[in-house]
């Protein structure tokens, strides 16, 4: 059986917002560069694509050859990848630079041809031969011109420091000394193409997103961790259908993530100030101003390109890390429409829980984000997805952001709590939760149902002597509000 795997780093260039003085070169000229004629610098040739590209995104017909950036080990080809439950060898390859000026992405496509026993194997064994394959050694040059082995899904920041230092006029005078954050990457994403009729057994917590009856494709996703590096995953289960649908499906998921990765890496540096300097440079500014409008609208569309956006980034969502202090001043420098437009986005994505499948070594548990902390145990299906839900139920309800900020509290210390007990039990106390919060979010909360609940979760925290003071002052908090 033959599986496709490709992994993108996504990267953001901020030098067009930087201007001349960032000495970016000014050729490839991004998304217009001229194949067979342009390069880039220690990386390769730009190359027209084979099968051409797609009307709806622009750039997708050529690539900036990588071969020279990204090096596989040698005899690759010839290494088992994988257990005996499910193996594998790299039967071909590419590597692929792509750009439209500020957001840019690096991507290494696999086929692998696996051995025929491979439909017994566990999800276990299908997530070691994931990670044998992300963790391939690759030889990589920083900015430095020296030679480093990273494993491929922590390639990201050498990458970055490569492609800033390959893509510079280094004789230009005065001598541009580049910044690190001039390029810098993102989480990277990986997509999984697999017959339809090979029953691959998905990671646990992976969530269908959306049919493609064209192409007879399904399209599911998770979150998997290995090691320090988190991965946004695609699995897309192929049928006999257009190939020409799933093609574009690959497109789509490559752009939109790093898209949203771009975003966030220049919401960061915005909230930076001192960096990007914006007071001091109106032009600057009305460059970040007009990206940012451009990349929310383009992102908040419920549907674009006739898919539907909204549950493919939905379903991938996961928290910024970015937070403004107030009324920031970076904020304050921007007109008012683009303000409230990154405001309102940060802070849906400050609200954010996400379930984490953590792969160290050959165990694996899980990872529950909930806003920006984390709560790490070997929880069961229903236990994390009640904490799941339950903590977005409180982010997204229409009542007093006290009570949001409540209720949250009390999914986190849930989440503590759930971890120290047995599966059953835990389970019971994540459905309190999620009555709890139901209750405590409606219209007219009903008093013998959240006061039925928060008993069960104040029982439950009595058995694990370090989690009942916690936990009792986070679920009476909750009550006094819902008293008043």
């Amino acid at each position: 059986m033959t599986v496709f795997l490709v992994l993108q780093h996504p990267f953001a260039d901020l030098r067009g917002f930087l201007g001349a003085e960032s000495g970016r070169l000014p050729r490839p000229s991004w998304p217009l560069a001229e194949p067979q004629r342009d390069f880039v610098r220690s990386s390769g040739l730009v190359r027209p694509r084979r099968r051409g590209g797609v009307d709806e995104w622009a750039g997708e017909e050529l690539y900036g050859d990588a071969k020279l950036a990204v090096r596989f080990p040698n005899h690759l080809a010839h290494a088992q990848l994988g257990s005996s439950g499910v193996e594998c060898i790299v039967d071909r390859a590419f590597r692929r630079f792509n750009s439209d000026g500020t957001v840019a992405r690096l991507e290494v496509g696999m086929r692998l041809n696996l051995a025929t026993n491979a439909p017994a194997a566990s999800a276990t064994e299908w997530l070691g031969l994931l990670r044998d394959v992300l963790e391939i050694p690759m030889r990589v040059r920083d900015g430095k011109r020296e030679s480093h082995t990273v494993k491929l899904i922590e390639a990201g920041n050498v990458l970055a420091q490569h492609y800033l230092a390959a893509t510079t006029d280094h004789q230009v005078s005065p001598k541009v000394e580049p910044q690190d954050w001039w390029f810098c990457s993102g989480n990277p994403t990986i997509v999984v193409e697999y017959p339809h009729s090979y029953l691959m057994v998905l990671p646990r917590y992976t969530r269908r997103v959306l049919d493609v009856p064209e192409a007879e494709a399904a399209l599911s996703h998770v979150w998997l961790q290995f090691g320090k590096q988190r991965c946004s995953a695609w699995f897309v289960a192929r049928g006999e259908g257009d190939p020409d649908k799933i093609r574009r499906l690959r497109i789509h998921l490559a752009r939109l993530h790093a898209e949203r990765e771009c975003l966030k890496l220049v919401l960061t540096h915005v909230n930076l100030a001192d960096k990007l300097q914006l007071a001091k440079n109106p032009d600057r500014s009305d460059a970040v101003q007009q990206y940012l409008n451009d990349a929310l609208r383009a992102i908040q569309k419920p549907e674009r390109f006739g898919l539907a956006q909204s549950a493919i980034l939905d379903v991938a969502q996961q928290a910024l890390g970015i937070a403004f202090e107030g009324q920031a001043t970076s904020l304050q420098l921007m007109r008012r429409q683009v303000s409230a437009k990154v405001e309102g986005y940060i802070r849906r994505a400050q609200n954010t829980a996400t379930v984490i499948n953590n792969i160290q070594g050959n165990v694996m548990n899980t990872n529950i984000q909930l806003g920006n902390v984390n709560v790490t145990g070997d929880f069961n299906l229903v236990t994390a997805t009640n904490i799941q839900n339950s903590f977005n139920k409180a982010a997204n309800a229409e009542v007093a952001i006290e009570l949001k900020d409540k209720l949250k509290a009390v999914a986190v210390e849930v989440a503590n709590l759930a971890k120290k007990l047995p599966p059953e039990d835990a389970e019971k106390v994540s459905k309190d939760l999620e009555t709890l919060t139901s209750e405590a979010v409606s219209k007219k909360p009903r008093k013998e149902w959240y006061e039925l609940s928060a008993k069960g979760i104040l029982e439950a925290a009595k058995t694990v002597a370090e989690m009942a003071v916690p936990v009792t002052t986070a679920v009476k908090a909750v009550l006094a509000l819902l008293a008043v």
